[in-house]
């Protein structure tokens, strides 16, 4: 008898909506009455928000591999090279943000470089990568692509999705205006998008991840 082959039913889409609808709700609670250090942010509550269930849900609920987030190593070498070009190309639009923000390139480190130091911004970075990037493209954008949504509209629509997570920081601590918002906006939303097209190609959540650190760090130093 011929095997029938299942086509995936559109609950791996609807389910992957919910679990985010939580979660950014979860944040933006948390970014509302909460008020600790960045390092507990990064390093404690985002992985505790952003990851864990997550990763409850694939293993529980789905019953799939952690490798299905992008979780392996999988064109690792490839995937490191890749990340890092693209995130030297990032730092490059970053430095032509600071000349349009500024009128010229102009270094002004956020507060936490002060803080913490080079060393600790750069963990700080890529704790932030890790949580972001499992969420939108290791579980949303690839929930989409095997729900039959098609390349363009999962990447569109996760780094929708992916640009509406930061929303509480602008509300909440950011308070951007101006150039400065909409710079944030569109440079995020470049991010999301082009971070969908690596996850889709290597499979793995290495190179946006390595584009991830190096857009923080940008941020970090001179936006």
């Amino acid at each position: 008898m011929k095997k029938i082959k299942e086509k995936p039913s559109v609950d791996v889409v609807e389910s992957a909506y919910r679990v985010w609808g939580w979660i950014v709700i979860a944040w933006a609670f948390y970014r509302y009455f909460v008020r600790l250090p960045e390092w507990v942010d990064e390093f404690v509550f985002k992985p505790m928000i952003f990851v864990l269930p997550v990763l409850w849900y694939v293993k529980n609920r789905e019953k799939k591999p952690f490798a299905s987030l992008g979780l392996t190593a999988k064109n690792l070498f490839t995937s490191i090279y890749i990340g890092l070009g693209f995130g030297f190309v990032f730092a490059v639009e970053g430095l032509a943000a600071n000349a349009i923000k500024y009128g010229k390139i102009e270094i002004v480190p956020i507060a936490a470089f002060e803080e913490y130091g080079l060393g600790m911004l750069i963990l700080l970075s890529a704790a932030t990568a890790f949580s972001e990037e499992l969420l939108s493209r290791g579980f949303v954008f690839s929930r989409l692509i095997e729900g039959k949504r098609g390349l363009f509209y999962a990447a569109l629509i996760s780094t929708l999705m992916f640009v509406v997570l930061h929303i509480p920081i602008l509300a909440f601590s950011l308070k951007l205006q101006g150039v400065a918002l909409i710079l944030f906006f569109v440079t995020d939303f470049i991010l999301g998008f082009a971070n969908a097209l690596l996850f889709y190609n290597t499979g793995s959540l290495v190179a946006p991840i390595l584009v991830h650190i190096f857009w923080n760090m940008t941020v970090a130093l001179y936006l």
